[in-house]
């Protein structure tokens, strides 16, 4: 009788199972990362990952290759997995794609978006919003990021979005010191990032490719600057 606990018996419901949790055990990594609980440098160790959410080893270790593929952690021989540090040059290489993807975004919404899309562009600035009236930095950077990622999501290009997501992981690890650096800094930065923001959407749903793909080139100019 077939030992179905060995490794080369493995039924579609285990399959199932481990992919799901290599997910789970992905996402919580890369949510820790985005919020600067783990930082570029830091050292990720299997076992305490596996013990912290109360799973096997086996998917921590297929999240960490994700995560690898995605450019969010480094793997060393003989060191271990590592939170990846990006270097400014890679930083400005970044910063240009992801403009030059979000221009195309810009275009292609402009000529499909409809009342639907308006609303959730809407609802991505009002949390823009509700972030600066209370001065959360955190909140603020994520929810713009929010916004800029609904439009590429609404371009309707799989490719285009599932690049500018894994570049646009990247480039916040270069901007944790950089946000921290700002800290102290007054909430003029973030008021004029608001007022960008919502004009790129006013553009937008005017179906004014051109003044939208200027505004969102003049923020990306803003922040390299």
């Amino acid at each position: 009788m077939t030992d179905l606990t060995q490794p080369d018996s493995v039924t579609p419901i285990d399959m199932v199972r481990q992919h799901s949790l290599t997910t789970l055990v992905r996402d919580e990594i890369e949510r820790h990362i985005a919020a600067g609980a783990l930082r570029p440098g830091d050292k990720l160790n299997e076992a305490e990952w596996a013990a912290r959410l109360q799973v096997s080893r086996g998917p921590v270790r297929e999240a960490f290759r994700a995560l690898e593929q995605a450019g969010l952690v480094r793997n060393e021989k003989h060191r271990g997995v590592f939170v990846r540090t990006v270097s400014a040059v890679e930083a400005g290489e970044l910063d240009v794609v992801l403009a030059a993807l979000e221009e195309t975004a810009c275009r292609l919404v402009a000529a499909r978006i409809d009342a639907a899309l308006v609303a959730v562009l809407h609802d991505r600035l009002a949390r823009m919003r509700d972030a600066l009236g209370i001065c959360d930095r955190d909140a603020y950077a994520r929810a713009s990021g929010e916004f800029r990622d609904a439009i590429v999501a609404a371009a309707g290009n799989g490719r285009l979005h599932d690049t500018y997501r894994r570049l646009a992981g990247e480039l916040r690890l270069s901007r944790r010191g950089a946000q921290d650096a700002r800290a102290a800094a007054g909430d003029e930065t973030m008021t004029r990032s608001y007022a960008e923001h919502r004009a790129v959407l006013n553009a937008l749903a005017s179906r004014d490719a051109d003044e939208a793909v200027a505004l969102m080139r003049a923020y990306a100019d803003d922040v390299r600057a």
